[in-house]
């Protein structure tokens, strides 16, 4: 598998699903996080998951469907 360590990613749709699971399986390769998703709740939950892992994660609230976000 690639080396993602100290890399970063950015994934839309983290708060849940393939995307929670994404962020979770990088950050245990050591890739730093830029997260987005429309449900704040749902990043909450996922930042809370990779809390145990020494990665800098950002989190951004936002509709990507919307031209305008």
């Amino acid at each position: 598998m690639k080396d993602f360590n100290n890399k970063v990613a950015a994934i839309t749709g983290a708060g849940s699903g393939i995307g929670q699971q994404l962020a979770v399986l990088l950050a245990k390769q050591g890739a730093h996080l830029s997260l987005s998703d429309i449900n704040q709740q749902g990043l909450a939950k996922t930042v809370e998951l990779l809390n145990s892992y020494p990665v800098k994660v950002t989190t951004t609230t936002l509709d990507v469907s919307d031209r305008a976000a």
